[in-house]
């Protein structure tokens, strides 16, 4: 990804008005290398200035996001419903259309280790982290093929994961069959998601 295409997706990405949580960090890959938004920088304000050399903290994650030649982006995130999956141990899976397009089969979770994600990722675009102790709680990761659409991810994985939660109480939320899922992802990765139509709809 150029430069001139970052900025164009950090316009996108301002119009989805997304709140980021505390430690919310997107990477991106830019002319051959990797860089990462700066702490406590908000998305409706992101600017290509606000982009540094990734951290020793966040090597992990380079590492994932520079071995997935389809993506672009990674988000990083611990929002409430996924950090509650983590907790309980339930991975998130496809109840909803839009994640079955824009994310894939399930959102498992997964040890912190940069091969296994990555290797997962490959296939469908998000993972949960598990806990590591109490200094290295849960999050969520999800990538993109830009860093709008990894930021989409985000907010559709938080709200399949609080759907899957709730959902639990009475019995479990029903999941799109296989067949569906596939067919959804793959007509996704050609084409736009309903998530995305809907977000550029309601800004016409």
């Amino acid at each position: 990804m150029k430069s001139e295409e970052l900025s164009k997706y950090i316009k996108k990405i301002r119009e989805l008005e997304y709140h980021l949580q505390d430690g919310d960090r997107l990477l991106v890959k830019l002319d051959g290398k990797c860089y990462i938004s700066k702490v406590e920088t908000e998305l409706d304000k992101l600017g290509y200035e606000d982009f540094s050399e990734v951290p020793g903290e966040y090597t992990t994650e380079a590492e994932i996001l520079m071995s997935l030649k389809n993506y672009e982006a990674l988000m990083l995130s611990a929002p409430k419903y996924c950090k509650e999956c983590i907790k309980v141990g339930m991975p998130v899976t496809a109840v909803l259309d839009d994640f079955a397009q824009i994310i894939g089969h399930r959102a498992p979770i997964l040890k912190k280790e940069a091969h296994k994600i990555a290797a997962y990722l490959r296939g469908d675009s998000a993972v949960l982290v598990e806990e590591q102790g109490e200094l290295s709680p849960g999050y969520a990761i999800t990538v993109g093929r830009n860093p709008y659409e990894a930021v989409v991810a985000m907010t559709v994985l938080e709200k399949s994961a609080e759907i899957v939660l709730k959902a639990s109480a009475i019995g479990g939320a029903k999941e799109l069959g296989f067949f569906i899922v596939s067919t959804n992802r793959r007509k996704y990765l050609n084409k736009y998601s309903r998530a995305e139509r809907r977000i550029a709809d309601e800004k016409k």
